[in-house]
């Protein structure tokens, strides 16, 4: 039987974390089996390495109007 599995089908689910994220909460991101997280605080260095053996991307310090959507005359602007 053919893999049913469509990259188009993929989704990312962003949640926020304003108070950083630790070792603890890689784990559990790690064992939920994310591709990727964002952060609006700091990911400590410890919880940067369960991550990279992971690989799962990230990005910390993320402002919230960074993650705002553009609008279509903001795109029409670029």
């Amino acid at each position: 039987m053919a893999d049913m599995t469509n990259d188009d089908d993929r989704f990312i689910e962003v949640k926020v974390y304003t108070g950083g994220i630790f070792p603890g909460k890689a784990k559990q991101l790690v064992a939920q089996g994310v591709d990727g997280v964002i952060s609006n605080g700091k990911i400590s260095d410890n919880a940067k390495k369960i991550l990279d053996d992971a690989s799962i991307w990230y990005r910390d310090d993320v402002e919230p109007k960074d993650l705002e959507p553009e609008s279509p005359e903001r795109e029409k602007e670029n």
